[in-house]
Order: C-alpha cells, then structure tokens, then sequence
C-alpha cells in the first residue's frame, strides 16, 4: 500500500537556484532513507510538492513539512491509497516550473490548485484531476 500526498506552500525566504538545489539534494537523500519518492516544483515563491510511500514513513514526514518555518502550507491534499508508486525511481525530483510549461502541465496544476480555493470542483474531482496530472508527469518527465 502506497500512502500519498501533495500540498502547494508560500515560501517564507527567498529561495535562489543555489537554494532551490541544496533543499532537493537534502529532501532526496532524506526520502530514499525512509523509502519516500516524489517531486518538487516552485514558481513565484510557491513550492508544489508530491510524496508517496509507506504510511509510517509519509505521515512522518507530512507531520515535518507541516512545522517547517521555511514556508506555509496553502492546500493540502492526503490522496486515496495506491497499489503502486507513480514515482518509484525519484526519492525527489525537482522539475522547473519551465518543463512542466513545455510539456502543457502548468494549466491543469494551476487550476486544480486555484479550484480548492474557489470550489470549482468537488474535493472527488480535485483528486480525479491530481492523480491525471501526476500519471501525466510520470509518464513525460522519465529521467
């Protein structure tokens, strides 16, 4: 059983390139540790972040995220249980905001994140909407 999550966050501190890069060499060599994989995009001092992994192991770190001054979560979404992991071989990607503009994912991320806060769709079809994009990014962005 696979456990996940996704959440977009406001940052707290300027991140530059050299900070963006130190916190996802850190966030992946944490995750393959606890057996979590996932991405990490930011854009205009938004981070959007998907994990997935063992249950012990993602409450854990959702629990740290949560309590971390760096940012501050906006939305947040626990996703239904999943037999296999999307992002098996990523302990945590980071994917520029550009590639996701590249391959037309930005507008699906943009809306599904907009439509939390203004009820576009139902919590059924935000989900239906995230896990779309997220089988769309695991099959495009394959390193």
């Amino acid at each position: 059983m696979i456990y996940s999550y996704i959440y977009s966050s406001a940052s707290d501190e300027n991140f530059n390139e050299e900070q963006l890069i130190k916190l996802h060499e850190a966030a992946a060599q944490k995750n393959k540790e606890f057996d979590i994989s996932g991405y990490l995009t930011f854009k205009n001092d938004i981070f959007i972040q998907y994990i997935e992994g063992p249950e012990k192991s993602i409450k854990q770190l959702i629990e740290n995220i949560k309590k971390d001054k760096r940012h501050h979560i906006k939305h947040d979404i626990v996703l239904p249980i999943r037999e296999d992991r999307l992002f098996g071989d990523w302990s945590m990607r980071y994917i520029d905001y550009n590639s996701l503009i590249e391959i037309g994912y930005h507008e699906l991320l943009e809306t599904i994140f907009f439509s939390i806060d203004n009820q576009i769709f139902s919590d059924e079809e935000v989900i239906q909407k995230i896990n779309q994009m997220l089988h769309q990014i695991a099959s495009t962005m394959k390193e």
